[in-house]
């Protein structure tokens, strides 16, 4: 029986959502604290996925826990790259931290928030780490934090890979990598080369979940969902890309007749058939010009 990929994000969350065990050792993993202040459970806030979530694209499938202090930690798989992922980062970190309180309350009830993202794709290419983990520190000086309540760690996947075929040993985090890039592809002979017992539990609960032909199901239906997204961004960027080239061409025609050149906003809220027929026009008239 061939696996189910764990980095599909469906699969990723229903993985790890489903065991709190397993969850909790790759946050460890993840965030390497001294044995004195390991991270001993987590509860998951959001364990279920409703329908509508699987089939709706720009959505997040992502895994809200909080342990036994009270700190709160933001998991996500993601598997596609665009421009705005930063300020969406951001966004939800601050959506958690500030939904804490409600009005009138006490900041000082405020716990800390930590994204853990893994990313599918390389975000800082020219960087030769992989692991990056950004906090609100001083630009002159690192070594002051202005707070430890919201920090993001971020793991490019692919990248990981590289580096680890030049010398990277496995091991700790780098197990958890290696599982989430190979264990849809590694047979149970392959598996034994693992040291972590938390990941033999993984593959476990990975086998089970691609038993399940409802669960199969459903993960064709994210990759399909996910997979018509990513068409209509590429889609959406040619459009973006025509309509600037339209709207260039207009005002160089414009300059070149010597008429008022229309400001790129007002032609920006126009369609590209309005701004194909406007260009058609001044390149005729253009033309009885020269």
């Amino acid at each position: 029986m061939k696996l189910l990929n764990p980095k599909l994000d469906f699969v990723f969350k229903k993985l790890l959502a489903g065991d709190t065990g397993i969850l909790t050792d790759l946050l460890n993993s993840v965030l390497k604290l001294p044995k004195t202040r390991r991270i001993g459970s987590v509860t998951v806030k959001n364990p279920i996925i409703l329908p509508e979530e699987i089939t709706q694209k720009y959505i997040v499938l992502d895994i809200l826990a909080t342990d036994k202090s009270g700190k709160n930690y933001e998991i996500e798989m993601q598997i596609r790259s665009y421009e705005s992922y930063p300020k969406r980062a951001l966004f939800y970190l601050s959506r958690i931290y500030a939904g804490q309180l409600d009005a009138g309350e006490d900041y000082e009830k405020l716990k800390p928030v930590i994204g853990i993202h893994f990313l599918d794709y390389e975000m800082f290419a020219d960087t030769k780490d992989f692991y990056f983990r950004f906090a609100m520190r001083d630009v002159r000086y690192p070594e002051l934090r202005l707070t430890e309540d919201m920090t993001l760690h971020i793991v490019e996947l692919p990248k990981f890979e590289r580096i680890r075929k030049t010398g990277q040993k496995k091991g700790g985090l780098g197990e958890w990598l290696h599982f989430f890039n190979h264990a849809h592809e590694e047979d149970k002979t392959m598996r034994t080369a693992y040291k972590n017992p938390a990941i033999h539990k993984a593959f476990d609960a990975l086998e089970n979940l691609s038993a399940d032909e409802t669960v199969r199901h459903l993960a064709r239906v994210r990759e399909d969902a996910l997979r018509n997204e990513r068409s209509e961004l590429f889609y959406a960027e040619k459009r973006g890309e025509k309509r600037g080239e339209y709207i260039g061409k207009i005002n160089l025609v414009q300059q070149l007749l010597k008429h008022p050149v229309t400001p790129k906003k007002v032609l920006t809220g126009k369609s590209l058939k309005d701004l194909g027929i406007i260009l058609k026009q001044l390149e005729a008239e253009l033309k009885k010009k020269v």
